[in-house]
């Protein structure tokens, strides 16, 4: 079995090799006597901040080759009158397998006289070898989710992070990027870095959390690595993230945004040039409000509740049980809404209806259109009411149906202003109603239907307050960063999250810490209102606890500001710190969104990857979802390609695409 070292030992090849070369022959040692008999061993070094010729890279070569072991991590290197941080991969016979440029500048540490590939498309290399298709994502690279993404796209399974760590106000947040990639990507994400007295960043990640992590000064960490149940689990339709994201939506933003390589300047080489850069970025990032008056504070409000299950039976009055549950909740509401600093209210997702794909029955688009609203109508009116009399701005979620796109159900977030006026609308873009459930509504499925109908900017709505820029995202859109990332893009400040999530495990935890890390990669608010159970029936005051509620608001650096995890129908306030938000985004050490560049990674999300658009361009009482099918499809097609890789390949052959 191939066996993983992750290794926290600084090194320096400028001062020699001896110390590096006495590193690999202990942990290739220690390897060694944990295996029944000879197995491939990858040793992943922490960054090292002596900078060598780029011909002195050979000499790491001579280095696994002298150990019989597979070497990665990451130096600088000279290339004329500048200095690059480069990520590397030797196979255990001295060969290069990856040489990897970094793309962020130094974030952690502060700028430096160093360079980076940021402004031009990057390769995203990968790389065969027996501990699966490996990508190098050097430093700060890992924490911007497109490049990590990218990598998958062209078929990675282990993303190698060597790093250089510090222990400061960011690291939680950070180290929640890594795991979230992991998660979010189908990955394992492997991080090498020196410790730092009680607090390391070493560690594996799998999709279903941390595999194991470093314990203060440890020198190595022997972590257990399963490719073959990460291989098993991409083909699962419900796990396979990287067939289910709508990367080709997301590219026509990116693909528009792509800087002409006529008008590329090179990046930065002196920290004196990187603190130009960032002024220039920041002054650029600048939005003037069409709010004369803005509100600097101000307080939230979660609502979780409890909604009475609407039946698929007809003869059932669908929208009395609706007003039925509104009623309940801007009940419960009321109670904290009225509050003078209260200024926003925020509802979960199906709360009006129950969870539509309760109990495995699937659901056709006439079942949803029987629980659809459209703008106006009596449910609009019921909360513009509220909204008016308690003076809060009111976000919530519903099945929608549009006139200028008849037979067709959106899952819609709406936000009425403290007037009672609809000024927001935003409809999923990532759903899991794909896996078979529900009939889709995202406008993916139309999209180019969509699109001639209400424009590109629908798809990334923002609405610009005296709260700040608000916008909306819904339940399996946390699990997409795509979305946040869009939104953010348009300047979201505050993201309202309605959701229904099922409670417990392991898959609970990553979508924690991917809520966690959309706030802290985006620097803004994230407010996730979740349902805190349903009744058991529409007719029964018996609730059942599938879903216990996780309402959280989450500050703009990932930190957790407030929570309700347990079950039951309740209302909490937090406070949202508008001066704070916009102080860390004025922080170009924080603000992570300041140096994204669609000219890196647009091309990749533009090739045949994630799951393809307008597959509903027909009959719309014809589900092509039904059955997963659409994602089975994908994840075939990635096998056949050697994107993914199934559990019994040989993993010596060579099946990555040199590019997408």
């Amino acid at each position: 079995m191939a066996t993983l070292v992750l290794c926290q030992s600084a090194w320096n090849l400028h001062e020699g090799r001896d110390a590096l070369s006495q590193v690999l022959a202990e942990a290739g040692a220690i390897a060694t006597r944990r295996q029944l008999e000879s197995a491939p061993t990858l040793v992943l070094v922490p960054h090292s901040s002596s900078t060598v010729d780029e011909k002195s890279i050979a000499t790491l070569g001579e280095l696994s080759r002298a150990a019989g072991v597979w070497l990665a991590g990451s130096i600088r290197i000279r290339r004329g009158s500048a200095s690059a941080v480069v990520g590397f991969l030797f196979d255990a016979n001295g060969q290069q397998k990856l040489l990897t440029d970094k793309i962020t500048p130094e974030l952690v540490e502060g700028f430096d006289d160093v360079t980076s590939a940021l402004g031009r498309p990057a390769p995203f290399a990968v790389a065969p070898s027996p501990f699966g298709n490996i990508a190098i994502l050097p430093g700060e690279d890992i924490l911007y989710c497109s490049y990590a993404r990218a990598a998958v796209f062209n078929g990675a399974e282990l993303l190698l992070n060597p790093a250089a760590e510090q222990s400061d106000s960011l690291f939680d947040g950070r180290q929640g990027a890594r795991l979230a990639r992991a998660g979010e990507q189908a990955c394992y994400v492997a991080v090498a870095t020196t410790s730092s007295g009680s607090v390391s960043a070493t560690a594996l990640y799998a999709p279903t959390g941390m595999v194991a992590t470093a314990r203060g000064d440890e020198r190595f960490v022997l972590p257990d690595f399963d490719l073959q149940s990460l291989r098993r689990s991409r083909i699962n339709p419900q796990k396979s993230f990287p067939a289910i994201v709508r990367a080709n939506t997301y590219a026509r933003a990116y693909v528009r945004d792509v800087t002409p390589e006529s008008k590329r300047p090179p990046a930065p080489v002196k920290a004196a040039e990187w603190r130009a850069e960032a002024k220039r970025r920041l002054a650029a990032q600048q939005r003037p409000s069409k709010h004369a008056r803005h509100e600097e504070q101000y307080e939230a409000l979660l609502v979780q509740e409890c909604p009475r299950l609407i039946p698929l039976d007809r003869s059932v009055d669908a929208r009395a049980l609706m007003m039925q549950n509104l009623d309940e909740s801007l009940e419960l509401a009321g109670s904290r809404a009225n509050i003078p600093s209260v200024r926003l209210c925020v509802f979960p997702e199906f709360w009006l209806t129950g969870p539509g794909g309760i109990g495995g029955v699937q659901r056709t688009v006439a079942d949803m259109a029987r629980l659809a609203i459209s703008y106006p109508d009596p449910i609009f009116e019921r909360i513009a009411e509220f909204a008016q009399r308690n003076k809060v701005y009111v976000a919530f979620q519903n099945f929608e149906v549009h006139a200028k796109m008849p037979g067709r159900v959106f899952n819609s977030a709406f936000l009425l202003d403290d007037t009672g006026n609809l000024v927001h609308t935003y409809r999923k873009n990532q759903c899991a109603d794909v896996w078979g459930l529900l009939p889709d509504t995202t406008p993916g499925s139309v999209l180019s239907q969509y699109l001639d109908t209400f424009g590109s900017d629908a798809l990334f709505p923002i609405a610009d307050t005296p709260l700040g820029r608000l916008a909306n995202m819904i339940c399996f859109d946390n699990m997409v960063p795509e979305v946040a990332h869009g939104l953010r893009r348009a300047g979201a400040e505050v993201i309202m999250h309605s959701t229904s999530e099922p409670h417990g495990g392991a898959g609970r935890d990553i979508w924690d810490v991917c809520r966690r890390t959309r706030a802290f990669e985006n620097t803004c608010y994230v407010l996730s209102a979740c349902d805190g159970g349903e009744h058991l029936r529409h007719d029964s005051d018996v609730y059942t606890f599938f879903r216990r509620g996780h309402s959280r608001i989450v500050r703009f650096d990932g930190r957790v500001e407030g929570t309700v995890d347990g079950p039951g129908p309740v209302a909490f306030r937090v406070n949202i710190d508008l001066v704070a938000l916009r102080r860390a985004r004025a922080n170009p050490f924080a603000n992570l969104a300041l140096w994204d560049d669609p000219t890196v990674y647009a091309h990749v999300y533009a090739g045949d990857v994630g799951l393809p658009n307008d597959l509903w361009a027909g009959d719309p009482n014809v589900n092509p979802y039904a059955g997963a099918r659409q994602i089975v499809n994908r994840i075939e097609d990635y096998l056949a390609r050697g994107i993914y890789l199934p559990a019994t390949e040989e993993l010596t052959r060579r099946t990555v695409p040199d590019a997408i």
